[in-house]
């Protein structure tokens, strides 16, 4: 029913996904040197990824259902658009908890999170809806995270119907600063805690053609500051950004040594895979240093200067083309 070829990666970084917001628009509007336009049959995300993803993938069936194919360019366009209109400060998507709540809420043990997330929740149910999704002939998925179990899964409208939503509103909720996303009795969460940019889903499904968009620089910035350090959530989030940026990274070096013992194969006709017999061409787009926001504490002109730098890097890395690793 798929044809996944041309498939979508969307990591997570929770309102820095105005900067994917931005890139997604480039990439959906660039014109690669043999003229064609990259039209995603896959899209793969977690966490911001996953709205961004679910955004997309939802146009793509609305378009189905009026009898259209989908206009990508258009797309891309209207999701730039989505971030700059409606996510103009941290009170369009959450609420921070007050002090005594939270204190009394860690004592008692009935603690869910630094923050409430009710109004990313509604963007999501108000512009991804299931019927769009079923009817859109590009797949999509979610990665999300069971923190009962550990397990990571990924989400789909095929397998999890009208109940889908509630697996994308979990897939962006970040432990400790966002509550989880209770889902028939089971607490669920980012799925970037397991998988920052899910290559591999794409990868299992046929994916010849890979755009992978994240908001992680290859290396982490330098901290040197030491408040950075004694801040607890601050130190938390720096756990966790170094240990993502690092599966992430280990995951594109491995597709590139797949695509390299492939191509020796093809040279010199001896098989030593099994699996992933194909080249998978790909385009990272990346920011080289780190992005610079308070996810509780921005505005319109923060969004802004994220969309547009999403939008320059995007067109740096596409200029180059698809790449493969093996040079």
């Amino acid at each position: 029913m798929y044809d996944t070829k041309n498939s979508l990666v969307l990591s997570g970084g929770n309102v820095k996904g105005a900067y994917q917001a931005g890139a997604v628009k480039a990439l959906l509007n660039h014109t690669f040197k043999d003229g064609t336009k990259f039209e995603p049959g896959g899209i793969f995300g977690v966490s911001v990824g996953s709205m961004n993803g679910g955004f997309l993938a939802d146009r793509a069936g609305q378009a189905a259902l009026a009898g259209n194919l989908p206009n990508w360019s258009e797309i891309g366009n209207e999701l730039e658009s989505f971030w700059r209109d409606s996510i103009t400060s941290f009170a369009s998507i959450g609420k921070k908890r007050g002090t005594l709540k939270l204190v009394t809420s860690i004592i008692g043990g009935k603690f869910n999170g630094l923050t409430k997330m009710d109004g990313a929740a509604d963007l999501a149910r108000a512009n991804i809806k299931p019927e769009n999704l079923r009817a859109s002939k590009t797949y999509y998925a979610c990665g999300v995270t069971n923190m009962a179990t550990g397990d990571y899964f990924n989400a789909d409208i095929d397998t999890f119907g009208d109940d889908i939503l509630d697996y994308i509103i979990a897939s962006t909720r970040e432990p400790v600063s966002m509550p989880l996303m209770w889902v028939k009795g089971q607490p669920l969460a980012d799925g970037g805690l397991r998988s920052i940019a899910p290559l591999k889903p794409a990868i299992d499904m046929g994916a010849e053609k890979m755009a992978v968009i994240a908001m992680k620089p290859h290396q982490m910035s330098t901290v040197e500051a030491k408040k950075e350090f004694g801040n607890m959530l601050k130190l938390l989030k720096r756990t966790l950004g170094t240990l993502t940026s690092e599966i992430m990274n280990t995951d594109l070096e491995m597709l590139s040594k797949l695509n390299k013992t492939y191509k020796i194969e093809q040279t010199t006709g001896v098989r030593t895979i099994t699996s992933g017999k194909r080249i998978v061409e790909f385009v990272e787009i990346r920011p080289n240093e780190r992005l610079t926001i308070n996810v509780t504490d921005f505005n319109a002109n923060d969004i802004q200067n994220l969309i547009t730098m999403g939008e320059k890097d995007a067109e740096m890395q596409l200029a180059k083309g698809w790449l493969t690793g093996t040079s």
